[in-house]
Protein backbone atom coordinates (compact mmCIF):
# COMPACT_ATOMS: atom_id res chain seq x y z
CA UNK A 1 0.00 0.00 0.00
CA UNK A 2 1.38 3.41 -0.97
CA UNK A 3 2.12 5.78 1.87
CA UNK A 4 0.33 9.08 2.35
CA UNK A 5 2.40 12.22 2.01
CA UNK A 6 2.20 15.71 3.46
CA UNK A 7 3.62 18.63 1.54
CA UNK A 8 5.44 21.15 3.75
CA UNK A 9 6.20 24.21 1.63
CA UNK A 10 4.68 25.03 -1.75
CA UNK A 11 7.13 27.37 -3.37
CA UNK A 12 8.38 26.57 -6.87
CA UNK A 13 10.25 23.45 -5.71
CA UNK A 14 7.49 22.26 -3.39
CA UNK A 15 4.99 22.52 -6.23
CA UNK A 16 7.23 20.50 -8.54
CA UNK A 17 7.56 17.80 -5.89
CA UNK A 18 3.81 17.73 -5.27
CA UNK A 19 2.96 17.44 -8.97
CA UNK A 20 5.42 14.57 -9.44
CA UNK A 21 4.17 12.78 -6.31
CA UNK A 22 0.57 12.98 -7.57
CA UNK A 23 1.66 11.80 -11.00
CA UNK A 24 3.32 8.81 -9.36
CA UNK A 25 0.08 7.91 -7.56
CA UNK A 26 0.77 9.11 -4.02
CA UNK A 27 -2.12 10.52 -2.01
CA UNK A 28 -1.48 13.94 -0.51
CA UNK A 29 -3.04 13.87 2.96
CA UNK A 30 -2.22 17.50 3.73
CA UNK A 31 -0.39 20.58 2.48
CA UNK A 32 1.25 23.34 4.52
CA UNK A 33 2.27 26.81 3.35
CA UNK A 34 2.33 30.13 5.20
CA UNK A 35 1.64 32.24 2.10
CA UNK A 36 -1.82 33.86 2.60
CA UNK A 37 -2.39 33.64 -1.15
CA UNK A 38 -2.16 29.83 -0.97
CA UNK A 39 -3.63 29.04 2.43
CA UNK A 40 -7.25 27.95 2.13
CA UNK A 41 -6.91 27.15 -1.57
CA UNK A 42 -7.37 23.63 -3.00
CA UNK A 43 -3.93 22.15 -3.60
CA UNK A 44 -4.93 21.24 -7.15
CA UNK A 45 -5.55 24.93 -7.89
CA UNK A 46 -2.19 25.99 -6.41
CA UNK A 47 -0.50 23.36 -8.57
CA UNK A 48 -2.35 24.40 -11.71
CA UNK A 49 -4.05 21.01 -12.01
CA UNK A 50 -7.68 20.28 -12.90
CA UNK A 51 -10.19 20.56 -10.07
CA UNK A 52 -10.45 17.27 -8.24
CA UNK A 53 -6.91 16.16 -9.08
CA UNK A 54 -6.20 16.34 -5.36
CA UNK A 55 -8.67 16.79 -2.49
CA UNK A 56 -6.19 18.40 -0.05
CA UNK A 57 -6.57 22.04 0.96
CA UNK A 58 -3.52 24.15 1.68
CA UNK A 59 -3.29 25.25 5.32
CA UNK A 60 -1.08 27.69 7.21
CA UNK A 61 -1.64 25.68 10.41
CA UNK A 62 1.19 23.14 10.38
CA UNK A 63 0.22 21.58 13.70
CA UNK A 64 -3.33 20.88 12.56
CA UNK A 65 -2.19 19.26 9.31
CA UNK A 66 0.48 17.14 10.97
CA UNK A 67 -1.87 15.64 13.56
CA UNK A 68 -4.51 14.86 10.94
CA UNK A 69 -2.48 11.97 9.47
CA UNK A 70 -0.59 9.03 10.92
CA UNK A 71 2.83 7.78 9.83
CA UNK A 72 2.89 9.89 6.69
CA UNK A 73 5.94 11.02 4.74
CA UNK A 74 6.48 14.75 5.01
CA UNK A 75 8.15 16.27 1.95
CA UNK A 76 9.71 19.49 3.16
CA UNK A 77 10.68 22.26 0.74
CA UNK A 78 10.97 25.47 2.71
CA UNK A 79 14.58 26.60 3.18
CA UNK A 80 18.19 25.67 2.45
CA UNK A 81 19.48 26.03 5.99
CA UNK A 82 19.44 23.62 8.91
CA UNK A 83 18.75 26.35 11.46
CA UNK A 84 15.49 27.19 9.68
CA UNK A 85 14.21 23.67 9.01
CA UNK A 86 15.32 21.73 12.11
CA UNK A 87 12.46 22.73 14.43
CA UNK A 88 9.65 21.93 11.95
CA UNK A 89 11.35 18.62 11.10
CA UNK A 90 11.59 17.74 14.78
CA UNK A 91 7.85 18.37 15.24
CA UNK A 92 7.11 16.03 12.35
CA UNK A 93 9.36 13.32 13.78
CA UNK A 94 7.78 13.59 17.22
CA UNK A 95 4.44 12.75 15.62
CA UNK A 96 5.92 9.66 13.98
CA UNK A 97 6.13 11.04 10.44
CA UNK A 98 9.09 10.28 8.20
CA UNK A 99 10.64 13.41 6.69
CA UNK A 100 12.37 13.94 3.36
CA UNK A 101 13.84 17.43 3.16
CA UNK A 102 15.41 19.17 0.17
CA UNK A 103 17.16 21.67 2.46
CA UNK A 104 20.75 21.53 1.21
CA UNK A 105 22.22 21.41 4.70
CA UNK A 106 20.04 18.41 5.58
CA UNK A 107 22.02 16.10 3.26
CA UNK A 108 24.65 16.02 6.03
CA UNK A 109 23.33 18.15 8.90
CA UNK A 110 26.29 17.50 11.20
CA UNK A 111 28.42 19.54 8.79
CA UNK A 112 26.25 22.53 9.69
CA UNK A 113 25.66 21.75 13.39
CA UNK A 114 26.59 18.51 15.15
CA UNK A 115 24.28 19.20 18.10
CA UNK A 116 21.24 19.74 15.88
CA UNK A 117 22.00 16.61 13.86
CA UNK A 118 22.16 14.57 17.06
CA UNK A 119 18.86 16.07 18.26
CA UNK A 120 17.11 15.13 15.02
CA UNK A 121 18.56 11.63 15.19
CA UNK A 122 17.20 11.22 18.74
CA UNK A 123 13.77 12.54 17.82
CA UNK A 124 13.53 10.19 14.88
CA UNK A 125 14.87 7.15 16.70
CA UNK A 126 12.61 7.62 19.74
CA UNK A 127 9.49 7.92 17.59
CA UNK A 128 10.20 5.18 15.05
CA UNK A 129 10.65 7.74 12.27
CA UNK A 130 13.31 8.52 9.69
CA UNK A 131 14.68 11.77 8.33
CA UNK A 132 16.66 12.19 5.11
CA UNK A 133 18.05 15.14 3.16
CA UNK A 134 18.30 14.78 -0.60
CA UNK A 135 18.44 16.70 -3.85
CA UNK A 136 20.50 17.05 -7.01
CA UNK A 137 23.21 19.19 -5.45
CA UNK A 138 24.07 18.37 -2.77
CA UNK A 139 22.75 14.83 -2.92
CA UNK A 140 23.86 13.65 -6.34
CA UNK A 141 25.81 15.68 -8.91
CA UNK A 142 28.79 16.62 -6.73
CA UNK A 143 28.80 13.76 -4.22
CA UNK A 144 26.74 10.59 -4.76
CA UNK A 145 27.54 10.45 -8.48
CA UNK A 146 31.19 11.02 -7.56
CA UNK A 147 31.11 8.11 -5.15
CA UNK A 148 29.51 5.84 -7.75
CA UNK A 149 32.47 6.55 -10.03
CA UNK A 150 34.96 5.47 -7.36
CA UNK A 151 33.67 1.87 -7.43
CA UNK A 152 36.19 0.69 -10.10
CA UNK A 153 39.09 2.46 -8.38
CA UNK A 154 41.62 0.60 -6.26
CA UNK A 155 42.90 3.88 -4.84
CA UNK A 156 41.56 7.43 -4.91
CA UNK A 157 44.14 10.19 -4.57
CA UNK A 158 42.21 13.25 -5.73
CA UNK A 159 38.74 14.24 -6.91
CA UNK A 160 37.84 17.33 -8.91
CA UNK A 161 34.20 18.20 -9.60
CA UNK A 162 32.96 21.10 -11.71
CA UNK A 163 29.25 21.80 -12.12
CA UNK A 164 28.48 24.56 -14.61
CA UNK A 165 24.79 25.30 -14.52
CA UNK A 166 22.04 27.68 -15.57
CA UNK A 167 20.05 29.37 -12.80
CA UNK A 168 17.30 30.61 -15.11
CA UNK A 169 14.84 28.01 -13.84
CA UNK A 170 15.06 29.22 -10.25
CA UNK A 171 13.14 31.91 -8.37
CA UNK A 172 14.17 35.07 -6.51
CA UNK A 173 15.39 33.29 -3.35
CA UNK A 174 18.07 31.33 -5.21
CA UNK A 175 18.97 34.21 -7.53
CA UNK A 176 19.41 36.62 -4.63
CA UNK A 177 21.64 34.13 -2.85
CA UNK A 178 23.90 34.07 -5.93
CA UNK A 179 24.05 37.86 -6.18
CA UNK A 180 22.35 37.97 -9.58
CA UNK A 181 21.66 41.58 -10.61
CA UNK A 182 24.14 43.20 -8.24
CA UNK A 183 27.15 45.28 -9.24
CA UNK A 184 30.53 43.59 -8.66
CA UNK A 185 31.23 45.89 -5.69
CA UNK A 186 27.82 45.17 -4.18
CA UNK A 187 28.43 41.45 -4.73
CA UNK A 188 31.61 41.51 -2.63
CA UNK A 189 29.85 43.47 0.12
CA UNK A 190 26.97 41.00 0.08
CA UNK A 191 29.41 38.08 0.41
CA UNK A 192 30.98 39.77 3.41
CA UNK A 193 27.66 40.32 5.20
CA UNK A 194 26.21 36.92 4.30
CA UNK A 195 23.53 37.99 1.83
CA UNK A 196 25.30 36.22 -1.04
CA UNK A 197 26.06 32.65 -0.06
CA UNK A 198 26.81 31.07 -3.42
CA UNK A 199 26.15 27.35 -3.48
CA UNK A 200 24.70 26.00 -0.24
CA UNK A 201 25.90 22.45 0.26
CA UNK A 202 29.64 22.25 -0.37
CA UNK A 203 30.24 21.36 3.28
CA UNK A 204 27.67 18.57 2.98
CA UNK A 205 29.17 17.18 -0.23
CA UNK A 206 32.64 17.17 1.33
CA UNK A 207 31.27 15.39 4.40
CA UNK A 208 29.38 12.75 2.38
CA UNK A 209 32.42 11.97 0.23
CA UNK A 210 34.85 11.96 3.15
CA UNK A 211 32.61 9.76 5.30
CA UNK A 212 32.23 7.19 2.53
CA UNK A 213 35.92 7.11 1.56
CA UNK A 214 37.21 7.24 5.12
CA UNK A 215 39.01 10.55 4.68
CA UNK A 216 39.75 12.73 7.70
CA UNK A 217 39.39 16.29 6.41
CA UNK A 218 41.83 18.63 8.15
CA UNK A 219 40.79 21.94 6.62
CA UNK A 220 38.93 23.52 3.71
CA UNK A 221 39.52 26.65 1.67
CA UNK A 222 36.57 28.51 0.14
CA UNK A 223 36.18 31.41 -2.31
CA UNK A 224 33.26 33.19 -4.02
CA UNK A 225 33.70 35.47 -7.05
CA UNK A 226 31.18 37.33 -9.24
CA UNK A 227 30.46 36.21 -12.79
CA UNK A 228 30.02 39.54 -14.59
CA UNK A 229 27.88 39.66 -17.72
CA UNK A 230 28.93 41.44 -20.88
CA UNK A 231 25.45 41.14 -22.45
CA UNK A 232 21.83 41.70 -21.48
CA UNK A 233 20.36 38.59 -19.86
CA UNK A 234 16.81 37.92 -18.66
CA UNK A 235 14.72 35.24 -16.98
CA UNK A 236 11.07 35.12 -15.93
CA UNK A 237 12.11 36.76 -12.65
CA UNK A 238 14.60 39.50 -13.57
CA UNK A 239 16.77 41.11 -16.23
CA UNK A 240 20.37 42.32 -15.96
CA UNK A 241 22.51 44.72 -17.99
CA UNK A 242 26.12 44.41 -19.12
CA UNK A 243 28.38 44.94 -16.10
CA UNK A 244 25.88 43.37 -13.69
CA UNK A 245 26.52 40.11 -11.87
CA UNK A 246 25.02 37.08 -13.64
CA UNK A 247 25.98 34.59 -10.94
CA UNK A 248 28.60 33.28 -8.58
CA UNK A 249 31.75 31.20 -9.08
CA UNK A 250 32.03 29.25 -5.82
CA UNK A 251 34.99 27.00 -5.01
CA UNK A 252 35.87 24.75 -2.08
CA UNK A 253 39.07 22.75 -1.65
CA UNK A 254 39.50 20.10 1.06
CA UNK A 255 42.75 18.77 2.50
CA UNK A 256 43.57 15.47 4.21
CA UNK A 257 46.90 13.93 5.11
CA UNK A 258 48.59 17.25 4.49
CA UNK A 259 47.53 17.51 0.82
CA UNK A 260 44.62 18.51 -1.39
CA UNK A 261 42.22 15.60 -1.92
CA UNK A 262 39.04 17.26 -3.18
CA UNK A 263 38.24 20.35 -5.24
CA UNK A 264 34.65 21.42 -5.88
CA UNK A 265 33.91 24.23 -8.32
CA UNK A 266 30.44 25.55 -9.09
CA UNK A 267 29.92 28.45 -11.52
CA UNK A 268 26.21 29.28 -11.36
CA UNK A 269 24.63 31.98 -13.52
CA UNK A 270 21.54 32.90 -15.50
CA UNK A 271 21.57 32.30 -19.27
CA UNK A 272 25.22 31.26 -19.69
CA UNK A 273 24.34 30.33 -23.28
CA UNK A 274 24.15 34.03 -24.18
CA UNK A 275 27.94 34.20 -23.76
CA UNK A 276 28.69 30.87 -25.36
CA UNK A 277 29.02 28.94 -22.09
CA UNK A 278 27.60 25.42 -22.21
CA UNK A 279 26.36 23.75 -19.04
CA UNK A 280 27.85 20.47 -17.85
CA UNK A 281 28.84 18.26 -14.94
CA UNK A 282 32.45 17.05 -14.93
CA UNK A 283 34.07 14.66 -12.48
CA UNK A 284 37.77 13.77 -12.61
CA UNK A 285 39.05 11.08 -10.23
CA UNK A 286 42.76 10.28 -10.09
CA UNK A 287 44.39 7.37 -8.30
CA UNK A 288 45.49 3.98 -9.56
CA UNK A 289 43.56 4.95 -12.69
CA UNK A 290 41.89 8.09 -14.01
CA UNK A 291 38.14 8.47 -14.42
CA UNK A 292 37.08 11.56 -16.38
CA UNK A 293 33.34 11.87 -16.90
CA UNK A 294 31.45 14.75 -18.52
CA UNK A 295 27.66 15.07 -18.70
CA UNK A 296 26.45 17.82 -21.01
CA UNK A 297 24.17 19.62 -20.63
CA UNK A 298 24.03 19.74 -16.85
CA UNK A 299 21.85 17.41 -14.79
CA UNK A 300 18.66 19.45 -14.34
CA UNK A 301 18.53 20.86 -10.84
CA UNK A 302 14.84 21.65 -10.46
CA UNK A 303 13.31 18.53 -11.98
CA UNK A 304 16.14 16.43 -10.57
CA UNK A 305 15.62 17.58 -7.01
CA UNK A 306 11.89 16.89 -7.23
CA UNK A 307 12.62 13.40 -8.54
CA UNK A 308 15.24 12.75 -5.85
CA UNK A 309 12.70 13.61 -3.14
CA UNK A 310 9.85 11.53 -4.55
CA UNK A 311 12.08 8.57 -5.45
CA UNK A 312 13.39 8.45 -1.87
CA UNK A 313 9.95 7.71 -0.38
CA UNK A 314 10.03 3.97 -1.03
CA UNK A 315 13.69 3.54 -0.09
CA UNK A 316 13.48 5.50 3.16
CA UNK A 317 10.75 3.17 4.43
CA UNK A 318 13.31 0.34 4.46
CA UNK A 319 15.85 2.22 6.61
CA UNK A 320 16.18 1.94 10.37
CA UNK A 321 14.63 4.81 12.38
CA UNK A 322 16.90 7.79 12.90
CA UNK A 323 18.87 10.27 10.82
CA UNK A 324 19.57 8.66 7.44
CA UNK A 325 22.25 9.74 4.97
CA UNK A 326 22.11 9.04 1.26
CA UNK A 327 25.18 6.84 1.60
CA UNK A 328 23.12 4.61 3.93
CA UNK A 329 20.59 3.79 1.18
CA UNK A 330 20.67 2.08 -2.20
CA UNK A 331 20.62 4.41 -5.18
CA UNK A 332 17.22 6.14 -5.12
CA UNK A 333 16.17 5.33 -8.66
CA UNK A 334 12.48 5.59 -9.67
CA UNK A 335 10.51 2.44 -9.09
CA UNK A 336 7.35 1.26 -10.83
CA UNK A 337 4.89 1.21 -7.98
CA UNK A 338 1.63 -0.65 -7.51
CA UNK A 339 -1.13 0.70 -5.30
Amino acid sequence: MMREIIMYGLGSMGQRIARLALERGYRVAGAIDLDPAKAGQPLSRVLGLPDGACDATVSADAAEVLVSAQHAVVLQATSSFLAQVAEPIERCLELGHDVISIAEEMTFPAAACQETAERLNRAASQNGARVLGTGVNPGFAMDMLVLALTVPCGRVDHIRVTRTNDLSDFGPTVLNGQGVGLSPDAFHSAVDDGRVVGHVGFDQSVALIARHLGWQIERVEETRAPIVSSVVRATDHLAIEPGDVAGCLHRMTAFAGGREVLHLEHPQQIRPDLEGQATSDRIVITGDQTVDMVIAPEIGGGAGTAAAAVNAIEYLACAAPGLVHLTDLPLNSPRVLTA
